[in-house]
């Protein structure tokens, strides 16, 4: 009988931890559909996002079974206990080091600087890392100088030429070139979906609209903006906010903006989203809007596309065709605000019978854009080629 090949995978946080979103997402439906193929190590951190508590039942700084798909270690790290990497690393001897991101200290740089000195012992090592996103010109707008200070740092040790990019689509790849130079290797492989079943959402009446956004609260995401295009509605309309707050100074802004809203608009903040709750929440809203100012995948999109909601979000996205298929809108983020407010008077004025046909289009998109048994064969070449 062959072995499975070992994958260690080194990133801040994964499940029972949530918050972090979407990269987290991206691991878990990446072990879910793997897990018969590799034998998957992680390590991540002991402890939510923006957190200190120690997540219940786990044990730290050793092996923790997950669901019987792969072996995590919940690290309690630091830079005194920066080895531990090392050795992980060395009681692993994994034939994939899988990175996810690209700044996180203790998680990003410091297993890629203790991997690359790994492959001098182990040649055939694959190195590979995932951008995320984070290569995005949207992305890194936010906290410019500081990343700017770190990608130079990053390309003076030259870890940017000693591993595999990972980009989900082609537009990524082409900002990760731009980024690191075009002598570097990238590959391309889209993130496998958490696909739901059809939601439907409450009785779409005309001249009244039920939105809905599962997304962290942060600039990234553009709450703000869809408050401000919401005091030029003139109809009753209903916004769900899911998620938790990334940024305090900016989520202030939002509850200032809420304040000065007309009484037709009603704003229900319900806080962090825990995965189990996710079908229950797409029941509560018609439309699902997040105007992001970049997406490098979009898995709240993703999942509220296959559970039958059109969708309000921004050509900052991998969904630019939204509007061809009569399921939602990508807005030129030019025109951010105008946008918005005519995306949101359109679905107002449907009645239910043209509102279920926005939501069949939606389901049929997604379906038709999402393959995950190409997306395996994809994968296998991403982990087996040096």
């Amino acid at each position: 009988m062959v072995s499975k090949k070992r994958i260690l995978i080194f990133y801040d946080h994964f499940y029972p931890a949530y918050k972090a979103g979407g990269p987290t997402q991206s691991l878990v439906n990446l072990v879910r559909e793997l897990y018969d193929v590799y034998d998957f190590y992680i390590v991540c951190k002991p402890h939510e996002m923006g957190e200190t508590a120690v997540l219940d039942g786990i044990t730290i700084n050793g092996w923790n079974n997950w669901e019987g798909k792969a072996n995590l270690y919940y690290w309690q790290y630091g830079w005194k206990q920066r080895t531990t990497l090392k050795e992980l690393i060395e009681e692993i001897s994994p034939d994939v080091v899988y990175v996810n991101g690209v700044y996180s200290p203790f998680f990003n740089f410091l297993p890629l600087f203790y991997a690359v000195q790994f492959k001098k012992k182990r040649p055939q090592l694959n190195i590979v890392l995932s951008a995320r996103g984070m290569l995005h010109p949207g992305a890194l707008s936010q906290k410019a100088f500081k990343k700017k200070v770190y990608l130079f740092l990053f390309k003076l040790l030259n870890l940017h030429r000693s591993v595999q990019w990972h980009a989900t689509d082609a537009k990524e790849a082409d900002f990760i070139r731009f980024n690191m130079g075009n002598q570097i290797a990238v590959k391309q492989a889209a993130n496998f979906p958490n696909l739901l079943p059809l939601t439907p959402g409450p009785l779409k009446k005309k001249g009244q609209l039920v939105l809905g956004t599962i997304a962290l609260i942060s600039p990234m995401k553009n709450h703000l903006e869809i408050l401000k295009a919401l005091t030029s509605i003139n109809f009753p309309v209903t916004w769900h906010i899911f998620g938790p707050v990334k940024d305090i100074d900016y989520w202030k802004a939002c509850l200032a903006q809420i304040k000065k809203l007309p009484e037709l608009i009603e704003v229900k903040y319900h806080g962090e989203l825990a995965p189990h709750l996710l079908k229950q929440a797409m029941a509560q809203f018609q439309v699902f809007i997040m105007p992001s100012k970049s997406e490098n995948f979009g898995h709240a999109i993703v999942e509220a596309l296959s559970a039958g909601k059109p969708v309000i979000t921004t050509t900052a996205t991998p969904f630019t065709d939204l509007e061809n298929t009569g399921c939602g809108f990508a807005i030129d983020p030019v025109a951010l605000q105008e946008g918005l407010v005519k995306s949101i008077r359109f679905f107002s004025e449907m009645n239910q019978e043209q509102y279920e046909k926005s939501c069949h289009a939606a389901e049929k998109y997604i379906h038709t854009k999402m393959n995950p048994e190409q997306l395996k064969k994809i994968y296998n070449l991403l982990f087996e080629d040096k």
